[in-house]
């Protein structure tokens, strides 16, 4: 059963990391053994405005300059912690478990299918 469960780690593993060296962007801005953040297939959702990722409850609006286009063929996200140093200890400690969009990387195929406004 074991050997079982390494030989499946170890797939997800390098298919994981051929996904990110698909694109050169993806292991340079989020890191060389960074695994695509997406919950599911319909996690992140083109609208007029840009896209939602529902995960997160997030917006990320066109022209954001976190959105780059992708030759994947499916989204792929990096987060990051949505506390940060500056804040005061009250509002860090409130936001210590969420995360927001660092990056998202988004198909071009996909780009054009957003409903008209």
């Amino acid at each position: 059963m074991k050997p079982t469960r390494l030989i499946i780690s170890l797939a997800l593993l390098v298919s994981a990391q051929v996904a990110a060296a698909a694109d050169p962007d993806i292991a340079r801005l989020c890191g060389p053994d960074h695994v695509n953040e997406v919950a599911s297939s319909d996690d992140v959702r083109p609208n007029p405005r840009g896209y939602y990722v529902t995960s997160l409850r997030e917006q990320v609006y066109e022209g954001d300059p976190r959105i780059f286009l992708t030759t994947n063929d499916d989204f792929y996200l990096c987060t990051r912690p949505a506390a940060t140093p500056d804040m005061d200890s009250t509002k860090a400690l409130l936001l210590m478990k969420e995360r927001v969009v660092k990056y998202l990387f988004v198909p071009v195929i996909r780009r054009d299918t957003r409903r008209p406004s």
